[in-house]
């Protein structure tokens, strides 16, 4: 079965956690610190690949079936986001979502990499 990181609101207490549905929980854990962590125009949030001088950027890590993602979570996934594959601190691979190259631009970012988290972000704003 296929491992999904999760960053965001789909995360144990979000609003869209109903969309991994009874899968395991693998592990909380953080990313490599590798990439910048975006909240995008504020309402999700957005990791972006730099290779260094990145964050470890908390999440989960859950055990997800191929038709859970296909039919359930990939679908509820907004714009800018794209399916890819991070690293976490373990050194070990997880699909995520990532931002999509082509919007790293986009003015409705907020570099959030300092607080490293979805819940921290929410928490201050």
């Amino acid at each position: 079965m296929p491992r999904m990181f999760l960053n965001g609101t789909a995360m144990a207490g979000g609003a869209e956690h109903h969309l991994v549905g009874g899968a395991p929980l693998v592990a909380a854990t953080t990313t490599a610190p590798r990439y910048r962590f975006h909240a995008v125009g504020g309402r999700y949030p957005a990791l972006e690949d730099v290779g260094s001088g990145g964050a470890a950027v908390e999440g989960e890590v859950y055990e997800l079936s191929y038709a859970q993602l296909r039919e359930v979570l990939l679908p509820g996934e907004p714009d800018g986001l794209e399916l890819g594959v991070v690293e976490l601190a373990d050194g070990s691979g997880s699909l995520a979502m990532v931002l999509r190259r082509e919007c790293a631009g986009l003015p409705q970012l907020t570099d959030i990499s300092a607080l490293a988290s979805w819940r921290a972000y929410r928490e201050a704003s």
